[in-house]
């Protein structure tokens, strides 16, 4: 350091200041530090020696007690397991995956369907308000899950087995199906005891019909844009967007945009997640037209797609994590058990917690059952989870210049419509919302003789604050219009803020009703690896053997979870 004038003076200010002085390093030879106890390690070494070798002795011959205790159950635990991959069962797949349908089967025989009585829904069982136990997922943004012990009427069902299984390794198997194999038959023999009901009816899935019907009527039908190519207006559901995530060495990529013309004939599949994995610029595109060779095959990848999509993004991260879960959260947190608001909306929230923790700890947590079931490496499992709020299509994407971002179902069916999009789906959400925001005016209406008693309720403030302040943490590109939600920006008078606070209600209510249907109700898709898949081998227009398993597996793991939130449907 230079010394400069202002230097020596500060210098000299500081000479009789605080702090301890600088010491220069010792030349001192004594580094080994030797002196003067050197001479007593022989005689503790051996001490040390002979206290070890007892220990260890002890250690052994216990070892061999817990071995025989412990040890042999686990062998033929082992060994029973290893059987499943022979004939007539023939599961291809890792141990954690035959466990946990273990684990499930079980807990599943003889259990109760719930229904509105006090037997499953006693006043007794509702909880005070209290400030929920909670832990932070492992992938995605800032999003907190209250503990399954934190639920109302005794709920949790979670074992200890199940949150230990992630230490089991993951194994790949990339056996598939030869030209006669029915995965549908192969999957019914191994999981029917747990598979639960289908009521959809699908006798046609592979043919270009079969193709509309899956798009404008089936699993991708709250993901229908639109957009102008060449000139025309076409109808669009987008996959593209998971093209560029890396996977697990052996399965390929996901991908696909299907376009449909103005009258629902198909057009083509642009597909950018056939080629290989670029990271020096946009992914190469191949674009299929029906009767060409590899439209089968591009069906089935972008069919696929739009099953992966849904799956994570749609129904776990959006409908599970967000929406139920910070409603419940904050309705928990900030309403008193004898609220009309809570009271009403319990139902609704039935196992919410509960169902919701079983997804933390054992669905999207590190080498859980999600990440097995899809192609992806860890990273891109990751990544796919924190893209959630930006693939998202419940309103919040719209743009501010179109009005967004928008909250509300009757509002986004009329912003969709004015872009072309007025497809039986949305006119059915349409109905649907209304029905459930005049069954809320009609309850409010018994609760609260004045509109401005319940505009004014400080505990309804306090759950709509937290919720939007959440979920606008949790998905920053979801809601970037820093907005007061307590009232419409445009006015603050009662009956707008009443109304809000209706809409919100009947929001919820449809989210964790229709909308988990729309977005989960995928038994008859999870069901044939041939018509969609979470992963598959290059080339292949079927999934694996062991993909087939494990979709189906995850599914009933979340129907039968579902089922028990029947309260709310």
């Amino acid at each position: 350091m230079p010394k400069t004038e202002e230097a020596e003076r500060l210098l000299e200010e500081g000479a009789a200041g605080s702090g301890w002085p600088v010491q220069q390093p010792s030349t001192s030879p004594n580094y080994l530090f030797c002196c003067p106890w050197i001479v007593f390690v022989p005689i503790f070494g051996i001490v040390f020696f002979v206290v070890v070798a007892i220990v260890l002795y002890l250690v052994l011959n216990l070892a061999w007690v817990v071995g025989l205790i412990v040890g042999l159950p686990v062998s033929f635990a082992l060994v029973y397991y290893w059987f499943w991959r022979c004939c007539p069962g023939y599961w291809p797949t890792d141990l954690y995956e035959k466990v946990i349908y273990t684990v499930h089967m079980l807990m599943t025989i003889n259990a109760a369907v719930p229904n509105a009585g006090p037997e499953f829904m006693p006043v007794s069982g509702l909880r005070p308000r209290e400030e929920l136990p909670k832990g932070l997922l492992d992938y995605a943004l800032f999003l907190q899950v209250p503990y399954g012990s934190s639920d109302e009427f005794e709920l949790s069902s979670e074992t200890a087995l199940e949150q230990s299984l992630t230490f089991l390794p993951q194994s790949q198997h990339l056996e598939t199906f030869g030209p006669d194999e029915n995965p549908v038959e192969f999957v019914m023999n191994q999981l029917s005891s747990i598979y639960p009901p289908i009521y959809q009816e699908w006798p046609d899935k592979l043919s270009d019909t079969a193709l509309v019907r899956f798009c404008l009527h089936g699993l991708g039908a709250h993901r229908v844009g639109v957009e102008i190519r060449d000139g025309r207006k076409l109808f669009v559901i987008k996959t593209n967007a998971l093209s560029g995530l890396p996977v697990r060495e052996g399965f390929e990529r996901y991908g696909g945009d299907m376009y449909f013309d103005k009258d629902w004939k198909p057009v083509m599949i642009i597909d950018a997640g056939q080629g290989p994995l670029r990271q020096d610029g946009p992914q190469e595109r191949v674009t299929t037209k029906p009767g060409e060779a590899g439209w089968e095959r591009a069906k089935f990848r972008f069919r696929s797609s739009v099953f992966t999509l849904v799956t994570l993004v749609d129904h776990l991260y959006d409908i599970h994590l967000q929406k139920s879960n910070l409603f419940v959260t904050a309705m928990r947190e900030h309403m008193s058990s004898d609220h009309p608001v809570r009271r009403f909306m319990t139902p609704f929230m039935y196992r919410t917690i509960t169902v919701n923790d079983n997804a933390f700890h054992n669905l999207l947590t590190k080498n859980g059952m999600a990440p097995r079931c899809f192609a992806f490496t860890d990273n891109g499992f990751g990544l796919a989870l924190a893209a959630g709020p930006s693939l998202l299509m419940d309103g919040t994407e719209v743009p501010v210049d179109a009005g967004g971002p928008i909250l509300f179902r009757s509002d986004y069916v009329d912003y969709l419509k004015r872009k072309g999009i007025d497809t039986v789906y949305w006119k059915q959400v349409s109905q649907l919302f209304q029905l459930y925001l005049r069954f809320v005016l009609a309850y409010l209406e018994c609760y609260y003789p004045k509109k401005e008693d319940f505009a004014n309720d400080p505990e309804m403030l306090a759950v709509i604050r937290q919720y939007f302040y959440q979920l606008e943490t949790a998905g920053p590109n979801t809601l970037s219009q820093k907005v007061d939600f307590t009232t419409p920006t445009s006015s603050a008078r009662i009956d707008e803020k009443y109304r809000f606070y209706a809409m919100f209600l009947a929001e919820i209510m449809f989210w964790v009703t229709a909308g988990h249907e729309q977005a989960g109700a995928v038994e008859v898709y999870a069901q044939d690896a041939s018509w969609c898949a979470f992963r598959w081998v290059p080339g292949a227009t079927v999934g694996t053997k062991q993909s087939a398993t494990a979709t189906a597996l995850l599914m009933s793991f979340t129907s039968q979870s579902a089922d028990a939130e029947a309260l709310g449907r």
